[in-house]
Parts: C-alpha cells; structure tokens; sequence
C-alpha cells in the first residue's frame, strides 16, 4: 500500500462506507471527505464527519501506518489541532494525541478496500516501460470518452511549451519575429535534428539575415555557414560560393559557427537531410522576413501550407547534400512536415502571443488549427492504436503524446483519468 493511493481511496470513497467504526468501536459516517491539500498542512481539510453522536468539521490526515503520525511529528505542530479523523492502512495501540493533548479518533481502512482495486492498482504500477495500463485499458466499456481530459491534456502540453517561448521571448527583448525563427527552425529539423537547429537559429540574428536579404545566396552563406557546413574545401562551384560569402559575412558580423558533427545525417531521410531543411529554412526567410507578421496573417491550415511553401536553390534539385549529385532532390516542403512545424510550433506561439495580449480568440484559433491538422503518425501514437485508442486529428495526438511523456511515464496513474476510470471500475 502506498500514500497517495491511500489518499485517492479516500478522496473518491473507493471502499465499503456502510460499516465504518473507529478503533474504539464508535459508528463513523462520512459526510463529506474534505477538499484534497496538495499544500503544507493536513492531507484534507473541510470535512464533515458524524463519530458516534458528535458532528464534527476539520481536517483529515492519512498515513499508511498509525505510527506515521509521530513519526512525522504531527503531535508537536499546532496546525494539525484542527484535525478530526485520522484515517490509515495500519493501526497499532498507541493513541493519535493532538499537541493541544485531545486523542483524535482512528479509522483504519485495511478491510474496507476491494482486493481487485489494489490487484489493478499494482498492474498498473507494472509496466512503466510502456503503458501503465496496457493490460487492462481494453477492459473499458465501448464508447469510453476521455474528451475533457484530452483537452486538459493539450493545455498542458502547450503551457509547457509557452514556457519556452517565454525564455526565448526574454533573451530576446520580446522580438517575436526571432522566437518565430527560432521554434520554426527547431521543428524543421525533426526529432533527430531539433538541438542544432535550434542552435543555429540562436546563433543567427535576423537583424543580420535582414540586412542580406536582397541576396538569396548570402542568406543561403549566412545558414549554412553557421551551420558549420562550410568549413571544408567543396568541389562544386555552388559551395565554394557560399563559403567565400560567408567567409565575409562571418568576419563582418562577427559570428561563430556550430561545430559540423552536432548535424546528424544517419537513420534521416534524404529528403529530411539538414543540408535541405537548412536550404527550405534560407528560401522561406528570404520570402517571408517578418515570420510572426506572416504566421498571424495565415489564418487556417490551408493558408499555412501555402505559407510554407518555398522553392529552393537549384542546386538541390539533384542534391541531398554538397558535392554528392543524385537523383532528384527535395525542392519543396511537404504537407507533412508543414503540419509538424505548425502543430509543434506555429500553435505554441498564437497560443502564446494570445495570452501575451490576453486575447482569447487568438488561443482559441491555436486550438482550432489542431483540431483541423491531422493526426501525426509516430512510434508512440501507433503504440496507443494497438490498445484500441484512435486518433482522428492533431489534438488527440498532442493528448497522447502527452499523456505517455508526462504521466505514463512518471507513473501518474492515480492523476490520470484512464487510470481513475480502470480502478473506480472495481468499485462500481
């Protein structure tokens, strides 16, 4: 038996309520269990409980064991004089004494507690490798909706990504356009990539790329060269171009490239190659020089896929990379990446910005674009398939994704509402 599973028996009534005596034998009704406190203090306050004859209102404190209650030096705090029930697993002879010196009544709920709860309860302790709950989710009912929770899901999902937003925004000076720079490039290097471009974004001013902008091959210079792709001596005559412009620039501005080995090329599509996001990313801030401007200007999914479609350099018509000529390359930006750049960040910085200028309706057409995006297709989405549990658009994959890295993972099972449904199903 574990505390907070303790707790959430308590906090839900998860046990037999129709015989509840205190260790001294007086009938015990509860009226109302208490509001759970996450806080200092006792674990539920406000409650309402009838002991024998006498009404009483306060707090509740639980343990696993009744010896806990000194163990944790509860009867030298005065804060814990208000509590009128001390609830556990196991009781022992010594009495629960406030500091104030009056016994409080204990109640023990070992026998009041369905062995199936606590047998699902250790199940879906056991498989923190995967799902929690992989063996047992196929066992709710047909028709389950979890619909709230995955929109709390996707909330907290993007909060957390509205927390790196706002550390870029503050290392930044509040320059949106350079945030825009900065979470697109992440999220067009993929999984593999997603640091270095990150990197490379940070390293790169777009006052700088601004002030180039007239010149498609100097912006080109200025990103592959911070990229560190330049540093070697190339034989065909379109890098040896880049590599005497930013040879220039990087003396004019001042700049440090990322070292070339932080680029990851194995188990990476060609298309997917960084040397051709780098070349889509130099095409689309060459079009589109202020970002955020253009990205608030798009007002729907279609809008942005037009947004980022961008024609790249010749050169990577039949490259993948520099000096190794191939069959035909990669010149556009495909729907589906378009889709992982705004689903992973264009909806984080409207989601973003909405709350930055309190604007609902700018957090809600965020929401709304992950609505009308389609599913991503990925290891951890077709994981959840396989145990019966669908998703039809964006949103139910942004839940998920969050589900299994914050709460599957962390053993959140008792905060979760699959879990909550899979162990209230034992008491119904």
């Amino acid at each position: 038996m574990r505390e907070d599973l303790l707790h959430y028996i308590w906090r839900y009534s998860l046990y037999d309520t129709g015989s509840l005596y205190t260790t001294t034998g007086e009938a015990v009704q509860i009226i109302r269990s208490g509001q759970h406190n996450t806080d200092a203090g006792a674990d539920f306050t406000n409650a309402r409980i009838r002991i024998g004859e006498a009404l009483l209102a306060g707090n509740v404190e639980i343990h696993i064991h009744q010896r806990d209650w000194y163990t944790h030096g509860h009867e030298r705090d005065a804060a814990y004089n208000n509590v009128i029930l001390h609830v556990v697993y196991d009781t022992d002879t010594k009495p629960t004494l406030l500091q104030n010196g009056q016994q409080v009544a204990v109640l023990s709920l070992k026998d009041h507690i369905s062995p199936t709860l606590l047998q699902r309860y250790e199940l879906l302790k056991g498989g923190l490798d995967k799902v929690p709950c992989a063996g047992l989710i196929r066992s709710l009912p047909a028709g389950t909706s979890f619909t709230a929770f995955f929109e709390r899901l996707v909330i907290e999902r993007l909060q957390a990504k509205v927390a790196v937003i706002e550390a870029m925004l503050h290392k930044s000076h509040n320059d949106w356009d350079q945030v825009a720079f900065q979470m697109i490039a992440m999220y067009y290097g993929g999984t593999v990539n997603k640091q270095p471009f990150q990197r490379l974004a940070a390293s790169l001013p777009l006052t700088v790329i601004h002030k180039h902008r007239a010149s498609p091959v100097q912006v080109e210079a200025l990103l592959f060269g911070q990229a560190g792709m330049l540093e070697a001596d190339h034989d065909e005559e379109y890098p040896r171009s880049l590599k005497r412009e930013y040879t220039y620039l990087r003396k004019l501005h001042g700049l440090q490239p990322l070292a070339l080995h932080e680029w990851k090329f194995f188990r990476v599509r060609p298309a997917g190659f960084p040397t051709v996001k780098i070349a889509q990313l130099a095409a689309l801030l060459v079009r589109e020089p202020h970002l955020f401007s253009g990205i608030l200007a798009s007002g729907d999914m279609r809008a942005l896929h037009h947004f980022f479609e961008v024609e790249i350099h010749p050169y990577w018509h039949d490259h993948y990379q520099f000096d190794k000529p191939t069959g035909r390359g990669s010149a556009r930006i495909g729907h589906m990446l378009t889709d992982i750049v705004v689903i992973n960040a264009v909806v984080p910085l409207l989601f973003s910005y909405g709350r930055y200028k309190d604007d609902e309706k700018i957090c809600q057409r965020a929401l709304d674009m992950l609505a009308e995006a389609g599913a991503e297709d990925n290891a951890i989405i077709r994981m959840w398939e396989e145990l019966g549990i669908q998703a039809r658009t964006a949103n139910d994959t942004q839940a998920l994704l969050q589900l299994r890295n914050e709460y599957c993972l962390n053993g959140r099972c008792l905060q979760c509402q699959i879990g909550h449904q899979l162990l209230n199903a034992t008491h119904d």
